[in-house]
């Protein structure tokens, strides 16, 4: 067993984003510093909650929440330097039966640069948000409302890589990536990884075939036992153009795993086969058949442009991990509206989503996503929805399904209005409050279905001034009644963008 390390300071990775950008937009050119541009802003909501605490309704608290707040957005784009992200810090003045005041920090953002030509590159990403602890926590349509089912957690990764031509021949690819979690619950703990890999490349000189030759090496350190992994991999990967619309895909190499977390750990070879075609501008299909973690790996995804203003996209992952990586490892990407975007489903990044708890131990999961997406002169229509499937060897398994539908019309050139419905399920196999390692997590019913709705309306009140109203509504229905609730809450707000 490896020893646990001390508690390390949590930093917030908008600091590690900022010192980015303040160490390599300098170094950009005049030409790339004109496409930087930065938005302030800052404002206050008000909230009515009946329920503060999600609790059972014979419970229930009502309470006033004060939300003063102040972020910015940034967003650089150039030869050399690209970054975008996001942050807002929030002060919640709680006046109930028992007042307190709560600080939110949300950020979320990337960054990239490329420090010698077309040779040294970094990669930088940063979160910082406030998740369920517990998979079948408490949540409400308003963000300052149950929040002791939350806890903050930021997360972030640095990663200098190198790459290098052989001629036409092969290309390489140097990398090492240092990743974060720094979680608020010390119930769960922070944990780190270090990641270095080494890629070599036929180059463009081979037509007929494409081959990568992987090596990888992964060491996570956790505050838990049950959350270090130690993972080294070499893969052979193989890609071969059948025409110009259809390439057959293949692997092969060999895994191992040492983690406290699993009976068996899951060394021994892996394997894929598969197909990737872009059969025309609107379709795009990647499916892989294999092994790997000693059980079935299928791994998918699939593009299609219904027409130019509607869009499907769907993905089906089957990984090994611990959520804690899961939060340093995520991906992002902007759109043409420089909104922050998921590239797997499309959809803007909520960085207020609650997620589907914390855990300590690793586990392999099978997870799905789809998402259909419609944009219109006035409107815009958004379908997603999720499946996840994660079994462990020391607590019982867990699947959570969620699905939300999405609809914002412009009904002036100064108003908006927005209204959605969700569902989210969470299903555990027996008794989810104390696993096998003796830590207690909260109380969660085994199967809980919990069902919200929302309604907004946004109103230019001058230049550069918004006004918004908002009432959402949510129930849970669950196993244990102590587990079930119903909340309404109101809110209305001012912000300022300067």
């Amino acid at each position: 067993m490896r020893r646990v390390r001390p508690r390390r300071r949590a930093v917030l990775p908008v600091a590690a984003l900022l010192a980015f950008a303040e160490t390599v937009v300098p170094a950009t050119t005049p030409a790339s510093a004109q496409n930087i541009r930065v938005e302030r802003n800052a404002g206050l909501d008000v909230t009515l909650t009946d329920n503060l605490n999600l609790e059972p309704d014979d419970r229930a608290d009502s309470a006033l929440i004060l939300s003063p707040f102040v972020g910015f957005n940034a967003r650089g784009a150039g030869d050399r330097v690209d970054f975008a992200f996001n942050y807002r810090l929030t002060m919640d003045t709680i006046l109930s039966k028992d007042s307190e005041v709560n600080i939110r920090n949300d950020f979320i953002g990337f960054g990239s640069a490329e420090l010698i030509d077309d040779m040294l590159f970094v990669d930088v990403t940063g979160s910082a948000s406030q998740p369920l602890i517990d998979a079948g926590g408490r949540t409400s349509t308003s963000s300052s409302v149950g929040r002791s089912s939350r806890t903050q957690v930021a997360a972030g990764s640095i990663s200098p890589y190198l790459l290098n031509n052989f001629g036409n021949v092969a290309e390489s690819e140097l990398r090492y990536r240092y990743s974060y979690t720094f979680v608020g619950n010390d119930q769960i703990g922070d944990s780190t990884t270090n990641f270095g890999s080494a890629r070599l490349s036929t180059g463009r000189i081979f037509t007929a075939i494409k081959l990568d030759a992987i090596a990888e090496s992964e060491i996570t350190d956790s505050e838990s036992p049950t959350g270090d992994i130690d993972r080294t991999t070499f893969r052979l990967n193989g890609q071969y153009p059948i025409m110009r619309q259809f390439s057959l895909l293949g692997s092969v190499g060999y895994e191992t795993i040492d983690t406290n977390s699993l009976n068996d750990d899951p060394d021994g070879a892996l394997w894929y086969a598969g197909f990737y075609t872009r059969p025309g501008p609107k379709t795009e299909l990647r499916l892989t058949y294999g092994e790997r973690y000693g059980e079935p790996d299928i791994n998918g995804s699939l593009t299609y442009r219904i027409t130019p203003r509607l869009t499907f996209q769907s993905s089906y992952t089957h990984v090994l991990e611990t959520t804690q990586r899961q939060f340093s490892g995520f991906l992002l990407t902007v759109d043409d509206t420089g909104q922050l975007v998921d590239p797997i489903t499309g959809l803007p990044v909520d960085i207020t989503d609650p997620g589907f708890g914390l855990r300590t131990e690793a586990y392999t999961a099978n997870r799905f996503q789809a998402s259909l997406v419609g944009n219109y002169e006035r409107n815009t229509v958004t379908l997603a929805g999720s499946h996840e499937e994660r079994e462990y060897d020391i607590r019982p398994g867990e699947r959570y399904i969620s699905a939300r539908v999405g609809w914002t019309r412009q009904l002036s050139p100064y108003t908006n209005l927005f209204a959605g419905v969700g569902w989210r399920r969470t299903d555990i196999d027996g008794d989810a409050t104390t696993p096998a390692t003796g830590t207690v997590f909260g109380t969660t019913a085994p199967e809980s279905d919990t069902y919200s709705g929302r309604v907004a309306l946004t109103q230019t009140l001058a230049k550069d001034v918004f006004g918004n109203i908002s009432f959402g509504h949510t129930t849970r229905v669950a196993d244990q009644a102590s587990d079930e609730y119903t909340e309404n809450s109101l809110t209305f707000g001012v912000r300022i963008v300067f």
